[in-house]
């Protein structure tokens, strides 16, 4: 089975770390351990109580806006993906501990915001990101496809290329971002025909989608 390290981020908790063997999780709350350089992660948050954490095209426009400002280049995203009441995330880590502020800072920013705009008070987000240090080539491709594969899972699109929240454009070249690596679609993705059409199947293939999730999903 595909393995990989969880972590959890709590904001509100002071740090505490319970340290595993290399095939166990670790928890920790308010900052990450130090990971060595070249490091990926698949980064995962929900909006608390039900609510969305987008709620207009100037909601996601100012969340990117405020991650590329805090993201810098110590940091390469591989894809990414903001939905109504989640986002996902994939990251290599191109310094060690990168990734200690980088959701921290975007965050309070975007929270000030949002809850000016919309009326809200508090925190906006679960208590908990979620992180899997990636640790398997195999799961690492499979993971970019299976964020970009959400809009079309969640019926909110029918093809992947149409969801404008996502970098799933710019590997297809047909939009000119910076969130993404040209590198990556050279090293792993290569034929872009076919990772469409993995993209999609994913979306649209329930049986996938839970195995992905137990790190079981077959490569082809």
């Amino acid at each position: 089975m595909i393995w990989y390290q969880e972590i959890y981020l709590d904001t509100t908790i002071n740090p505490v770390l319970v340290v595993p063997n290399t095939k166990e999780v670790t928890w920790m709350r308010s900052s990450l351990t130090p990971h060595d350089a070249e490091s990926f992660f698949h980064v995962v948050n929900h909006s608390i109580d039900g609510r969305n954490l987008f709620y207009d095209e100037g909601d996601y426009r100012t969340y990117l806006t405020m991650f590329k400002a805090a993201i810098g280049a110590d940091l390469t995203v591989i894809a990414y993906c903001l939905m109504p009441n989640h986002f996902h995330f994939l990251l290599r880590q191109n310094v060690a501990n990168a990734m200690s502020t980088l959701f921290e800072v975007s965050h309070k920013r975007y929270a000030r915001y949002f809850n000016k705009k919309h009326g809200f008070k508090g925190t906006i987000f679960r208590s908990r990101l979620n992180h899997k240090e990636v640790t398997n080539e195999k799961y690492l491709l499979q993971a970019c496809a299976y964020i970009h594969a959400n809009p079309v899972q969640a019926n909110l699109v029918n093809f992947p290329e149409e969801w404008a929240f996502s970098n799933f454009r710019e590997y297809m070249q047909l939009r000119d971002g910076s969130l993404w690596s040209e590198q990556f679609l050279k090293d792993y993705i290569g034929n872009q025909e076919n990772y469409r059409d993995r993209v999609i199947e994913i979306a649209r293939n329930k049986t996938l989608q839970r195995a992905f999730e137990k790190d079981l999903l077959p490569m082809k």
